[in-house]
């Protein structure tokens, strides 16, 4: 008999789900990705927040793979304890067969979130040990020492790392420790997504600040970032479109050219974020881009969002309460109102209501 987690995150056979999980301040996605009559198991970026009633994903994992099987991968956006903690955990228990990361090293006096992938990778083996690089080429990524390039598929869906740039990450490979860290979310990976017929594009971006994007990305790969979904960065902060200390200078040409159809912020209630997550001047931006009700809050109601792309590309994007009523470190879901699921469904780039039970 299946438990909650399978019940809710394994779809129907040739669906493409992305589950991304309410874990207080901080990102955990978990990507179900079809592989001929399989799936391939990823998880990018992970946390722990007890205070914001996050979902305990060690609990879930645990359920989810119960019966057998690991995460095929962890993919890392960036080593802040926010998006990398509590993995060391779900290795021991569950088992991650490869690492997939930006290749920061925050410094030696700094976050011990990091070190723990570092014993995660130093467990499975450098041969298990990914590095991510931007490329104009589909999967594309390289071998642990950064050097060698090699096409790696992941089951049977595209994927293009968008960063970080190859030259960036020799110029702040080189620099002194403290200098390093702060350029932390400018070396962040982000990597699109994409399957089906008709071509469904996801954007996971991390913490990627507006440098990244304006000095690295946009220059580089300006005709492959249309978006249909994205991830918003840095939990809805003003970093994305703002330099610090600085309201006036606004930058949105990133937003213009992705033009995501839905938003995705993972983020506690502003109320319960250490940084005030999402920021109010952030959010304003984006809706300035975004219809309203495309825009989805994991922290507002403490639910997750579930997208689920067919193979004939439609997109069907879910909320669900019942991971955090079941998995969550405390039991207070939010405010429901009856309804554990909401549903938005588009074509080929056209909005409607989709009846049809989640896969």
């Amino acid at each position: 008999m299946a438990n909650k987690a399978q019940e809710v995150i394994i779809p129907n056979q040739g669906v493409l789900r992305f589950v991304f999980l309410y874990v207080g301040q901080g990102d955990a996605t978990i990507m179900v990705i079809p592989d001929g009559p399989d799936f391939k198991y990823v998880l990018v970026d992970n946390n722990i927040d007890k205070s914001a009633g996050g979902i305990d994903t060690l609990k879930l994992l645990t359920d989810l793979f119960k019966g057998g099987g690991k995460l095929d991968v962890f993919m890392n956006t960036h080593p802040h304890c926010d998006h990398t903690e509590g993995i060391e955990a779900i290795h021991k228990e569950i088992g991650v067969e490869e690492v997939w990361h930006s290749g920061h090293k925050p410094g030696k006096n700094h976050d011990d979130a990091y070190n723990e992938m570092v014993r995660v990778m130093k467990s499975i083996g450098e041969e298990n040990v990914f590095r991510f690089f931007g490329s104009n080429s589909l999967n594309t990524i390289r071998e642990a020492d950064g050097v060698n390039k090699l096409e790696k598929n992941l089951g049977d869906i595209d994927y293009q790392v968008l960063s970080p740039a190859e030259y960036l990450c020799d110029e702040i490979e080189g620099e002194e420790d403290e200098k390093r860290y702060r350029r932390i979310h400018e070396h962040c990976a982000v990597i699109r997504f994409s399957y089906g017929d008709t071509k469904k594009f996801v954007i996971i971006t991390g913490d990627a600040d507006r440098v990244a994007w304006e000095d690295h990305i946009l220059d580089y790969h300006g005709d492959s970032v249309k978006a249909d979904v994205l991830s918003a960065v840095h939990h809805g902060s003003r970093t994305f479109f703002k330099f610090p200390n600085n309201d006036d200078d606004i930058y949105e040409d990133h937003l213009t050219e992705m033009n995501p159809t839905y938003l995705i912020i993972s983020a506690p209630k502003q109320s319960e974020s250490s940084h005030g997550h999402p920021h109010d001047d952030a959010m304003k931006l984006y809706k300035k881009h975004l219809e309203e009700e495309n825009i989805f809050h994991t922290g507002e109601n403490r639910e997750s969002v579930i997208v689920d792309i067919y193979p004939n590309g439609d997109l069907v994007l879910n909320l669900d309460r019942e991971l955090v009523e079941t998995y969550g470190f405390d039991s207070d879901g939010g405010n429901d109102d009856g309804k554990n699921l909401t549903k938005a469904y588009i074509g080929a780039r056209t909005t409607s209501i989709d009846s049809k039970p989640m896969g």
